[in-house]
């Protein structure tokens, strides 16, 4: 039984007062997660990874579908919703703006922890030291505010407040993009490091192949989950995807992706040139206006997943 469970899963909202026009920020979205698991959700802004994890945090409820916790549906079981909301904790993109600039750190941690675990007093402050410890901060600074810490500490403090209640799921969206390059390696490695000594699911979401990589060489057998337009376009493992990738968006964003082990020419010879900017069509594929293998088919109905051995692919082009 896997842990998540989502099931034709679409999020849709209208813009405009009169003339509406329906956006899909997902659409039709079949995911699996098992508990262990590492996952690397991977697409470019706007693709749909965000609305993705606030869908996984019971903090976005769906238009259509259903989302499954522990095989129950979070949505129409309030129970199951309570324990998402305590067992699947989120790891915000910018780590100034999540926390309360007037607060302390040791305020902000401790707030789930009085919440969720009941502490208060000394052991209240113990755990908020343990904590602080566990993501490699020293506890002297538990009693400054956000704008005395770097952002890389901040980063940390979030990171300590999101696994103080011992979570079973822990969605990291983006978590090192507003980093500095300095930084970045120490909190992959923080992350896997928390995975495995509290035997957590892990799901990274990034934009970034190179950090999917790291995360993979630091947790090997990471699943990658290639989205855009809101549509899970390819499934498989992240070598897999970067050495051969089958969708032709997978090969656009590998093509698009800089490796020093690779000489020049090579990735000259990927073959996918970057698309033109295009309006992201409600009906068939939401890549087919920029695809260059994309024929009529392509436009008017999304593919059937194809599957092979660890690979799951939407395209016309298998099958």
């Amino acid at each position: 039984m896997a842990l998540i469970k989502l099931d034709d899963l679409t999020v849709r909202y209208t813009q405009g007062r009169f003339n509406k026009k329906v956006i899909y920020a997902l659409k039709g979205v079949d995911l699996e997660i098992n508990s262990g698991e590492t996952v690397s959700v991977i697409g470019e802004s706007g693709a749909g990874k965000t609305t993705l994890a606030r869908v996984l945090v019971a903090l976005e409820k769906p238009t259509g579908g259903t989302y499954l916790y522990k095989d129950k549906d979070v949505w129409k079981d309030k129970g199951a919703r309570k324990e998402v909301r305590r067992e699947v904790q989120y790891i915000y993109q910018d780590p100034i703006s999540a926390l309360n600039p007037s607060k302390t750190i040791r305020e902000s941690i401790s707030y789930p922890v009085k919440k969720h675990l009941k502490l208060k007093g000394d052991e209240l402050y113990g755990k908020v030291v343990e904590l602080v410890k566990a993501v490699g901060l020293d506890p002297s600074l538990v009693d400054r505010y956000p704008n005395q810490l770097s952002g890389g500490q901040l980063q940390r403090v979030n990171i300590a407040r999101a696994i103080s209640v011992n979570p079973k799921v822990l969605i990291a969206d983006e978590p090192v993009t507003m980093l500095d390059a300095s930084y970045r390696v120490g909190i992959i490695d923080l992350l896997v490091k928390l995975k495995k000594e509290m035997d957590m699911t892990l799901v990274l979401i990034t934009h970034d192949l190179a950090i999917a990589k790291y995360l993979n060489y630091k947790s090997e057998g990471v699943k990658g989950v290639v989205i855009y337009g809101g549509r899970v376009v390819e499934e498989g493992k992240i070598d897999d995807i970067i050495q051969n990738p089958l969708h032709p968006y997978s090969k656009f964003l590998v093509g698009s992706y800089i490796d020093i082990n690779y000489e020049a020419a090579e990735a000259e010879d990927r073959g996918v040139q970057e698309p033109k900017e295009a309006v992201i069509p409600n009906q068939g594929c939401p890549f087919s206006v920029k695809c260059p293998y994309a024929v009529d088919k392509c436009k008017k109905g999304f593919p059937n997943y194809t599957v092979n051995r660890d690979r799951k692919v939407a395209c016309y082009l298998y099958g």
